[in-house]
């Protein structure tokens, strides 16, 4: 019925359309009935569609004798309703079958960003902290969670250099356990996997021997199963446990010595794997301590040029334990973190090499002020003596809010003379995470 008033109201918006042109003091009426016409002719459309709906939802509740929206299948609804149209020809109510809306995807975009200045003694120093670390975070109902970063920092030359900070699948099996592929910041030790980014650490830098290249892993490709459980009703225990690919150690021919193991992360293993993991347990809220093993086996390269393979498999095993505390204002933390390289006869590299660091740190949250002194010792030993060095580094943060902090800190470091880990430094930088 309502499509018949309609095409009598068309039809005679037509005639008047067709007078109103005649006169010329008659344009604007003529515009406006104009686009009233258009607008009538979209909904006759649409009506014609919902017809065509009307009549495939009938001839399917005729089919399987049941409504198609009841009381108790509410919720279901839009799911039927969008099988229902997917043979309406008109496009004007087509609704894909797979769209963003209906797959209970969740997106959140987080990370950090710094900039500073460093300064070691005798040095004028530059404006060469700049780091950018975009972390995407993906989620699929309560199942499926991924987690992506990237990196982009600056070389020395202004290039800019993007890596895959870690990016990784973690399938829910529970409430007590989760089954994650991909690549991983490093399982062993605490300070990589959940103190490194800028706006976390309470100083500028790494402790002496957990960055890049010295005692501390700092990442890996493979397999993870990790949770926790609570053990005698308020006590708690989390776990990782994990299968990776091997990292690689770098050799300097010259002097047969390992210049450092890269754990960057490998996709390439050459047949060798690591096992291990981490357990943390947490006898009283806020105190936490920690142990983690690995073992397993890596390849040696060359150092001159870094891929040119001189040993395809070499014992290996990492060893960490971390302990911290939060006692009101009061932040404290340490942690011990070593690699070792067995010995093996005949090999480029016959003796047994270990990379071993530690340090400890006390942070202040003075009460009703927005500043926090900070207060670390690390000392760090590597087979290669120039490596080797201990600091005294003083901090003091101010934080403008929860995420926006700026640090400074001085450092006195002691190493091999005439060496850059014998340089005191100053460091100042502004944080911020999001």
């Amino acid at each position: 019925m309502l499509k018949r008033i309609l095409f009598f109201l068309v039809f005679f918006l037509n005639s008047y359309l067709t007078y109103a042109d005649t006169n010329s003091s008659s344009q604007d009426m003529s515009r406006q009935l104009q686009s009233l016409k258009s607008q009538l002719n979209k909904l006759e459309i649409r009506l014609a569609s919902s017809e065509n709906f009307s009549n495939t939802s009938t001839s399917t509740e005729a089919k399987t004798n049941k409504p198609i929206i009841t009381p108790k299948n509410k919720k279901k609804s839009s799911t039927q309703i969008i099988a229902s149209t997917e043979n309406v020809s008109s496009p004007v109510n087509y609704i894909p079958r797979y769209g963003w809306y209906s797959t209970d995807i969740s997106l959140l975009l987080v990370g950090g960003a710094s900039a500073g200045l460093s300064k070691p003694s005798g040095n004028s120093g530059s404006f060469n902290i700049l780091d950018f670390n975009p972390i995407l975070l993906f989620s699929y109902k309560d199942l499926l969670f991924l987690r992506s970063s990237v990196d982009f920092s600056l070389d020395d030359h202004g290039n800019t250099s993007v890596s895959l900070d870690y990016s990784n699948l973690n399938l829910f099996l529970n409430d007590y356990a989760v089954f994650a592929v991909g690549k991983f910041d490093s399982s062993i030790g605490y300070f990589t996997q959940n103190l490194s980014p800028a706006w976390i650490n309470r100083m500028p830098d790494a402790p002496v021997g957990f960055d890049a290249d010295q005692a501390a892993p700092q990442a890996e490709v493979g397999i993870h199963l990790q949770g926790a459980f609570p053990v005698l009703s308020d006590k708690r225990i989390n776990y990782i446990l994990f299968m990776a690919n091997g990292n690689q150690a770098l050799v300097n021919t010259t002097t047969s010595l390992i210049d450092h193991i890269g754990s960057d992360g490998y996709t390439n293993n050459y047949g060798n794997y690591m096992y291990g993991g981490r357990l943390g347990f947490l006898p009283i809220p806020k105190l936490e301590i920690g142990i983690s093993a690995s073992r397993g086996k890596i390849a040696l390269f060359n150092l001159a040029d870094g891929t040119t393979l001189l040993q395809n498999s070499r014992v290996y095993s990492a060893f960490g334990a971390d302990f911290s505390y939060k006692l009101d204002d009061w932040d404290l933390r340490a942690e011990y973190i070593q690699q070792l390289i067995s010995s093996e006869t005949g090999s480029i590299v016959p003796q047994g090499q270990k990379w071993k660091a530690w340090y400890g740190q006390i942070a202040y949250w003075i009460p009703r002020t927005n500043w926090e002194p900070v207060l670390r010792y690390g000392k760090f030993t590597a087979p290669v003596a120039s490596n080797d060095q201990r600091q005294w580094a003083f901090g003091l943060d101010y934080w403008f809010a929860p995420s926006v902090v700026i640090q400074a800190s001085y450092e006195l470091n002691k190493g091999q003379e005439n060496s850059s880990t014998d340089d005191n430094q100053f460091l100042i930088q502004l944080a911020f995470g999001f």
